[in-house]
């Protein structure tokens, strides 16, 4: 992670002012009082705020006083902006598409205590791995000419418990807890003498044996229920025909017995007509011809008078029923498809099964050295088989469903043209017309007929009111004709067999004997049906306590899968940890004090180049005598620091917890001699590829170096600013013609 920009307003000295940093190594110069602590110590007070708030307020100006930090680092820009007086704080996180991952925003004290404070230190902990200000600056943050850990007993405690692990991590409570959490999943201690009280890994185990016992009687329930299912069927297909048949017998009966009293009667009917009509010899000729014309007008279907919507009636009903007829022959073609694609039969593939299996036992019997083989081989073309068996069902199976899903689309469009059309029918009745298929085409197809017997009708009943007749035979005349005429409508609607078709009068009685028999066997099947019905309810309850069984043993298996896994991690993990906590305590000052030798060499031109840490975090060297060893502080000030910034580099490494962030230093070298600090630049270009450096100085000669280095130079002299980027400006020339 880098700095890549310091933001300014109205910060000690500076009005408004953005620096802009890069990787690698920047050299912030500039001479006494030009800003370059103020500038350093900017990057805490935006991090960690700041106690005195007037330290950094410009002299006779009210107002804002404010800096912002922008990070870059894995693929994302973190920035962080605070008000100096109000200590508002607000951090946000992109990645490299600026979309945001992160925002904060709150109130954050140096000496507070709210839940924001503690929610944002959490952010700076996950991006630097340091969230206390004192720990910062022991590490990332080097002072001008104080290189040696500030806070004295205090700090040095807390950098000690930071190395050791302790202060992060209680190892010992962390120990305690997975034991714990091993004994809360099972009774069986590897380490030791088992718990009595079985735990839940155990009552799982118990629970999956007292499943499989009820699972097994359940599959003996649902075997009897297939053997249910099939007499149910066959008994439910045979009481469906019969049913029909006794409906049709019954209807039949009834249709035949109002036949013969509709014959009868049009007998005696006809007799007196025919006696009426000798006595009205002079207008026989004119009421037959009326009764003609009146029997011709009602085999139209249409009534005498004819309404006004009667012609739009008659076309709605038409398209509807044809509608209707287009959606019924969808509907049967679907039924067919469906009947097609039906439930592919098992027996030959068990049937293939187990020949398999005969032709592999005989193999197994010829060859014995080949048991293994034959039968493995007979396992797997019979896994095969059922394979192609169930992949062949399932498709099947789908196909069914989605043509069930036709249908009932097909279904509600049926149900809709047969509202509309029963709305149609109920606007006939209200005009005293039969509603039927039949009627209504015959009305459409002898529309005009009628109008031409209407017309032939009047004329003939005109000149029946101008013939003189007698008021008793004009009665009795219309008396018969009307009755005729009704008889006649009833009989053509209710006789569509031939005459052969109908039963003769004398085997009604032993064809109403027949379907009464019929009748009392349908009603003993019905009740056989019944009584199986609620032995499939009660065999259902079972299927549904095996449905229950197996779903609760899936859970279980899962349960028991999850328990033991982390039965195993607990046990790995307390192993694990118990085997590194103590080899970490036991080496952790010595590996310290070997990266801090790393850096010593550096910082020492070579002179020193081993360190010893104490337990209580004292540093030695190696003095004049063999093995002889002095404290740190009895060395000139130049060494001092050397050792101390070793020290500080190797700490930074370390409680960055690998993560490489920028190193600020404000002057440190300044009791190096020219050797050391050449060696100690050196140094610090190499740590360079790995972190930002920061480096403030007042040095000609290390801006110098720097422009030579082609650093990133940032001088607060402005009147340095143009020779600097001049200089950059020819470096960037000398480099283009380097690569030319």
């Amino acid at each position: 992670m880098i700095l890549r920009s310091l933001e300014l307003k109205h910060f000690g000295k500076f009005a408004e002012r953005t620096f802009e940093f890069r990787r690698g190594m920047n050299l912030v110069t500039g001479p006494n009082e030009a800003g370059k602590s103020t500038l350093m110590e900017a990057i805490p007070a935006v991090l960690f705020g700041v106690r005195n708030k007037e330290r950094y307020k410009p002299w006779g100006r009210n107002g804002s006083c404010a800096a912002a930090l922008v990070l870059e680092g894995r693929n994302r820009t973190i920035r962080i902006e605070r008000d100096i007086l109000t200590d508002q704080v607000r951090l946000t996180e992109h990645d490299d598409l600026y979309h945001e991952l992160y925002q904060f925003e709150g109130k954050v004290a140096p000496n507070g205590r709210s839940s924001e404070r503690g929610e944002y230190y959490e952010q700076l902990a996950r991006l630097f791995g340091i969230y206390e200000e004192d720990v910062f600056r022991a590490s990332l943050f080097f002072g001008q000419g104080h290189l040696d850990v500030p806070g004295q007993a205090a700090m040095t405690a807390k950098i000690k418990g930071l190395l050791s692990g302790f202060v992060e991590v209680d190892y010992d409570k962390v120990l305690e807890s997975l034991n714990a959490d091993l004994f809360a999943i099972t009774r069986v201690n590897p380490w030791g003498k088992d718990k009595t009280k079985d735990r839940e890994l155990e009552e799982v185990t118990k629970r999956i044996g007292a499943l499989e016992t009820r699972w097994f009687e359940a599959r003996e329930a649902l075997r009897e229920l297939e053997t249910l299912r099939g007499e149910m069927c066959e008994l439910d297909k045979s009481i469906r025909l019969d049913r029909d048949e006794y409906v049709k017998g019954e209807r039949y009966l009834a249709w035949a017995r109002k036949q013969w009293q509709l014959e009868e009667k049009e007998v005696v009917l006809r007799k007196d007509f025919a006696r009426v009509n000798r006595q009205s010899v002079k207008v026989g000729d004119l009421e037959k011809q009326r009764q003609e014309l009146e029997k011709e007008l009602g085999k139209t279907g249409l009534p005498r008078e004819i309404p006004e919507d009667l012609v739009k009636l008659l076309v709605d009903a038409d398209e509807e029923r044809k509608e209707l007829v287009s959606l019924q022959g969808e509907s049967a073609a679907l039924r067919r498809e469906l009947l097609d694609h039906k439930t592919p039969p098992w027996k030959p593939s068990a049937g293939l099964s187990a020949l398999l299996f005969a032709v592999g036992g005989a193999a197994a019997w010829f060859f014995p050295e080949r048991l293994v083989q034959s039968l493995l081989g007979a396992g797997l073309v019979t896994a095969v088989i059922w394979i192609f068996y169930l992949w062949n069902a399932g498709k099947e199976r789908a196909e069914r469903g989605r043509i069930q899903g036709q249908a009932q689309v097909l279904e509600r469009k049926r149900e809709e043209a047969q509202a509309r059309l029963a709305s149609l029918d109920e606007r006939f009745e209200r005009l005293g017309m039969s509603p039927s298929a039949v009627e209504i085409v015959k009305m459409q197809k002898n529309l005009a007929r009628h109008q031409e017997l209407l017309g032939q009708l009047k004329e003939v009943e005109i000149s029946l009111k101008v013939l003189d007749q007698s008021e008793e035979l004009k009665r009795d005349q219309d008396d018969l004709t009307r009755e005729l005429a009704v008889l006649d409508e009833r009989m053509e609607k209710e006789k569509p067999l031939r005459p052969e078709g109908l039963l003769p009068l004398e085997e009604l009685p032993g064809a109403e004997d027949k379907l009464q028999a019929l009748g009392e066997n349908l009603q003993a099947r019905e009740q056989r049906l019944l009584e199986l019905t609620r032995r499939e309810a009660a065999l259902h309850g079972a299927l549904g306590d095996l449905q229950q069984i197996e779903e609760e043993g899936e859970r279980l298996k899962a349960r028991e899968s999850v328990l033991l896994r982390r039965r195993d991690a607990l046990v790995a993990a307390y192993e694990l940890l118990s085997g590194s906590v103590e080899e970490f305590r036991r080496t952790y000052l010595e590996r310290f004090a070997g990266e801090i030798c790393t850096y010593l060499t550096s910082a020492t031109c070579g002179r020193y180049a081993r360190a010893r840490l104490g337990e209580d975090f004292s540093l030695s060297l190696p003095g004049k005598g063999e093995g002889s060893w002095q404290d740190v502080d009895s060395f000139s000030r130049g060494t001092i620091d050397a050792v101390y910034f070793a020290v500080r580099l190797a700490l930074t490494r370390h409680l960055s917890h690998g993560r490489r962030l920028p190193l600020f230093l404000d002057d440190p070298l300044v009791n190096f001699d020219a050797d050391r600090q050449a060696e100690t630049m050196a140094a610090l270009e190499s740590l360079s590829r790995e972190h930002q450096i920061i480096f403030f100085t007042h040095s000609e000669g290390l801006l110098k170096r720097g422009g030579q280095k082609r650093w990133n130079l940032i001088s607060l002299d402005e009147a340095k600013n143009s020779r600097i980027r001049a200089n950059e400006e020819r470096n960037d020339d000398v480099g283009q013609l380097h690569l030319l």
